[in-house]
């Protein structure tokens, strides 16, 4: 189905037809993981609803250029300086407010285990096919152009639609591709505001990566 175009490039959900073309996709070293992800896992997943893959191919070779996978999510905020008698807890005061100034006041919570949540979507995978590239070699800046031109749109849409405050993802814990994800507009938290994140909300498959966050435009 299509969802996307731009001069270059079209923009549609994965499906069996598309199996004989994933099997040669490849990432650069250091990203094997999300080559294997299109090739064994992608389509069990959009069948089940786990998650959303879409392919992004040329317009004139029809070659697939890139991937990447969406799904709903949260980030969840654990209130861990609450007192027992539902005191005000100013860290998540002053971490919600400076986040995306949501609230003039904290809410009052029942718990020490309580946590505030905003909802989001998840970029769980995000690659750029290698053998394209290999073959297109003129071709440069291709990972913004897909962020810009069709993560973007998607999730703005979907914003609209079911109400989602941040775009986020788990980046590999390397100082390149952190910086690599600032370009595109993502932000980390503090130290401890990310380490009580991450208590809370990482998986066991994004155990060593680092949670980084933008907030979702639309009108």
């Amino acid at each position: 189905m299509l969802l996307l175009q731009n001069k270059l490039f079209t923009c549609t959900h994965i499906s069996e037809n598309d199996s004989k073309d994933i099997s040669g996709f490849t990432v650069k070293k250091g990203g094997g993981w999300l080559a294997n992800y299109i090739k064994k896992d992608a389509l069990d997943d959009e069948n089940d609803g786990n998650m959303r893959t879409y392919l992004v191919r040329d317009n004139y070779s029809k070659e697939i250029a890139g991937y990447f996978s969406l799904k709903a999510g949260l980030m969840s905020v654990n209130e861990k300086e609450k007192h027992s008698d539902g005191e005000d807890c100013s860290f998540i005061k002053r971490f919600l407010r400076r986040l995306f100034r949501l609230f003039s006041t904290a809410g009052q919570y029942e718990s020490a285990s309580s946590f505030d949540t905003l909802p989001g979507v998840e970029l769980a995978n995000f690659a750029v096919n290698n053998t394209y590239l290999s073959g297109h070699p003129g071709m440069k800046g291709l990972g913004m152009m897909f962020f810009s031109d069709f993560i973007l749109p998607i999730v703005e849409d979907v914003s609209c639609s079911i109400g989602a405050k941040i775009l986020y993802i788990f980046a590999l814990p390397r100082d390149t591709l952190i910086d690599h994800y600032k370009t595109y507009g993502f932000m980390r938290l503090k130290k401890k505001q990310e380490k009580q994140l991450h208590r809370r909300l990482k998986n066991n498959y994004d155990e060593s990566c680092i949670f980084m966050y933008r907030p979702i435009s639309y009108s």
